[in-house]
């Protein structure tokens, strides 16, 4: 059975902030992810602020955030763009300011109960990983102490009982 008008889907809260940012020695100071090629949420398309990079602009001047969705650059619309569509916007940038506007998730609501900005914080984008992942660590002592692992240790001597074995055998056949 459909209900219509269900209040059990919470709905999320979003402010919109225009945010001028000063070009630094390396940019503007942050990464993007998302797009319609990209998507960083299942079904979400935007352009996202995926890193702000430590001491660069977007850091220093402190109103970017990571998660943030821009919705404009420079005046440009990037609303259903590819990823690369939208990378090639920040870089032609020609002069040293950039304007955004941004949209910021700030709560949720479910029914009639307003979960506030402190409360609640927006989800991690499942697309990217500030991170890089780690390869598993092995526990055994051969791997922590830098020596061959006993299995490759074998392995070989297997091999070369293999190959004596051979050459051993084409000399009985001579």
């Amino acid at each position: 059975m459909v209900t219509r008008g269900r209040t059990d889907i919470p709905r999320l809260k979003t402010e919109s902030h225009i945010i001028v940012l000063k070009r630094g020695s390396t940019g503007f100071g942050f990464n993007i992810l998302g797009g319609v090629d990209k998507p960083c949420y299942p079904g979400n398309f935007g352009i996202y602020v995926a890193k702000i990079r430590e001491n660069e602009s977007a850091a220093l001047d402190g109103r970017l955030r990571e998660g943030d969705k821009i919705l404009e650059a420079g005046g440009v619309s990037l609303v259903n763009v590819q990823h690369e569509e939208a990378a090639e916007i920040f870089r032609n940038v020609t002069n040293n300011e950039l304007v955004l506007l941004i949209e910021r998730q700030v709560g949720c609501q479910l029914d009639n109960e307003v979960c506030a900005t402190a409360e609640w914080k927006p989800p991690q984008l499942w697309q990217y990983s500030v991170k890089k992942p780690q390869k598993p660590q092995h526990r055994s002592r051969t791997f922590n102490k830098g020596r061959l692992p006993w299995i490759v240790l074998a392995t070989s001597v297997m091999t070369v009982a293999i190959v004596i074995g051979a050459l051993k055998l084409t000399a009985v056949k001579k």
